[in-house]
């Protein structure tokens, strides 16, 4: 294939999303599209105190009708300030789903953008899941094997908004049944005004949430936009000036964007069960295991990690303290396996009530992490070495699959778990759950609208 004639990286974006009205998904594509929305959801909703999530919902105009719903009130707005404010309090807590090849967040950037304009279009919840699994493997696309993610990082852009405007605009793009030139359009427009610093997060201030929620409603308007006949740039993904030259600095498309998304990339979606950095997710389930055969932590004298080695070089995972903000403790390694080996667990009110715990400072002075560039990035160890001699180790392959890949009945417990704490009724989410997982199988799908009424209406 000749120069002239190699299609452009948008041509095969907008080729893929054109043809997703007639693509028929495996049912497990389809669930998992589901299970990652009731993550999103319930995190969301259990959000729904955090002041930046709080802020974002009064920024929003409120509408009667034609708009979208707020999951945090229920308040009535507008689809893009629906987007951008479901966006950030998806993304609160810091535990919404992950993509590894991309190193993103979709779930506080795909489905806001696609469920606040499914909302404002009719849509059904079938009409949402399969743009969220067009959005959610875009977003996977653009990060193939890391590529181009590294280069993002290593130039202090965070990957989550900077492709995630773009993977919002492609999930708009196929609900809207766009046609390959417009959503080709979509995708541009959106790459052209995407992008967001990792400052914050070395920093540990609050920002980092706004940014997501800016990428899910710029992704909207760029869908929106496109499908009013708003041309973008033809290249502007990999264009002299695009996307790639300016942003990520490189000077040639990357060989793994030259066959298009494949739906199949949701099976290797990530949940987050824990309020962490990603990055942090294996060293924690190692320590889970520890917790839960009974290690004494005032019996500990050392703590060693080994953890993968990008991982500990991403900004926040090596800061020990003193931590004055809730992000710095979710970013810290440290501070997630010393959470972890004393209070089995680690949840965003942690970082909020016990930044100056004793124990846990008294354990993350004594935490080392040792950078592994043999393992993976699901790979980790923590070994303790004990008063009195003795050691007691944990790998986090230990831990049951199914805490990070979700089934159904996983994604069910944990819906129900947020739900109870919010003060529904018992068994309340996981009916609803249930009903919804049923509903894939049925011929008529509920409208979104109605999906989401019911959810936020668990929580009083």
């Amino acid at each position: 294939m000749t120069a002239a004639s190699r299609k452009t990286a948008g041509e095969t974006l907008g080729e893929y999303l054109a043809g997703f009205p007639a693509l028929q998904l495996d049912r497990d594509i389809r669930e998992k599209a589901l299970i990652c929305l009731l993550d999103t959801l319930g995190l969301s909703l259990s959000a729904r105190t955090e002041p930046t999530a709080r802020a974002a919902v009064a920024l929003a105009e409120c509408v009667e009708r034609g708009g979208a719903r707020a999951w945090i009130s229920g308040a009535p707005l507008s689809a893009a300030d629906a987007a951008f404010a479901n966006g950030v309090a998806a993304h609160a807590h810091f535990q919404d789903d992950t993509d590894h090849d991309s190193w993103t967040h979709p779930g506080s950037l795909v489905p806001p953008a696609v469920v606040a304009l499914g909302e404002r279009e009719g849509a059904s919840l079938a009409d949402v899941l399969a743009a969220m699994v067009a959005g959610y493997s875009t977003i996977n696309w653009l990060g193939r094997e890391e590529i181009v993610a590294r280069r993002l990082i290593g130039r202090g852009f965070r990957t989550s908004p900077t492709f995630g405007t773009i993977a919002a605009a492609a999930g708009g793009a196929a609900l809207l049944g766009l046609d390959a030139r417009r959503a080709a359009s979509a995708v541009s427009i959106a790459a052209s005004m995407t992008g967001g610093t990792l400052e914050p997060v070395r920093a540990g201030s609050d920002e980092w949430r706004v940014q997501n929620g800016r990428a899910a409603q710029g992704g909207l308007i760029a869908a929106y936009l496109a499908g009013q006949g708003v041309a973008g740039a033809p290249q502007a993904l990999d264009g002299p000036k695009g996307f790639l030259a300016t942003v990520a600095g490189m000077d040639e498309t990357p060989a793994v964007w030259a066959t298009p998304p494949d739906p199949a990339a949701m099976r290797t979606i990530m949940a987050k069960p824990y309020a962490t950095l990603g990055d942090n997710m294996p060293a924690a389930m190692a320590a889970q295991k520890l917790h839960g055969e009974g290690v004494d932590p005032g019996a500990i004298e050392a703590i060693e990690v080994t953890l993968w080695e990008p991982y500990t070089n991403y900004p926040g995972t090596n800061f020990k303290g003193p931590y004055e903000r809730p992000v710095q403790t979710q970013a810290s390694t440290a501070f997630a396996v010393a959470a972890m080996l004393s209070q089995g667990d680690i949840t965003y009110d942690m970082g909020v009530t016990m930044r100056e715990d004793p124990t846990i400072l008294g354990l993350v002075a004594k935490t080392t992490v040792a950078p592994d560039a043999v393992g993976g990035a699901l790979d980790s160890r923590v070994t303790l070495r004990m008063k009195g001699g003795g050691r007691r180790e944990a790998h986090s392959s230990q831990m049951p699959r199914e805490l990070i890949f979700q089934n159904p009945a996983r994604a069910l417990r944990v819906f129900e778990a947020r739900m109870a704490r919010l003060g529904a009724l018992a068994g309340a989410g996981r009916d609803l759950g249930e009903r919804l997982f049923d509903s894939l199988d049925e011929a008529q799908s509920p409208p979104i609208a109605e999906v989401v009424g019911r959810i936020v209406a668990l929580a009083p």
